[in-house]
């Protein structure tokens, strides 16, 4: 069983009413090493399309994938996001956020009868300060679980 949900680190998310992430697709590099962006990807169907990010912060998380899959290791992770539609609490104006999410490094092993739940800390960040930046979506880290045990956090603490 492979579970991934998403939640949202503090910076600048309390700038917005809601920040809706529509997820294409989640993605699975089936091979480890250096460069596991190259290899092939095995794709995720998310059952949850979309979340908004502003209802997952202080350590509550959005269940984006959650489906029995055949046991084996990965090297990495990519959530593809379709489309980001942010809306600023103080002026109710809709702002472009832009996605610099990219594949992420992570020996992920899915065992049988066994459930790995990998949680993903994303982040929005306020670069408005440095035209002709705006706000950017990246990630913050992760953790990964093998059967209910914390295994990886990053950044640790």
């Amino acid at each position: 069983m492979l579970e991934i949900c998403l939640k949202d680190h503090r910076d600048a998310i309390g700038d917005f009413a809601h920040l809706q992430v529509t997820i294409e697709a989640i993605l699975l590099s089936r091979k480890p090493g250096l460069r596991f962006w190259r290899s092939e990807w095995h794709e995720l169907k998310p059952t949850a399309d979309s979340a908004d990010l502003t209802q997952y912060t202080h350590g509550k998380t959005a269940r984006v994938f959650r489906a029995p899959i055949t046991a084996a290791a990965f090297g990495g992770f990519h959530v593809k996001i379709k489309k980001i539609e942010g809306l600023l609490k103080k002026n109710q104006r809709a702002v472009p956020v832009k996605n610099t999410l990219g594949p992420v490094a992570l020996t992920i092993e899915v065992r049988p009868r066994q459930e790995t739940v990998l949680i993903i800390d994303l982040v929005v960040t306020d670069f408005s300060d440095h035209p002709p930046r705006g706000y950017e979506l990246g990630l913050n880290g992760y953790e990964l679980y093998l059967h209910n045990k914390r295994v990886v956090k990053i950044p640790p603490g």
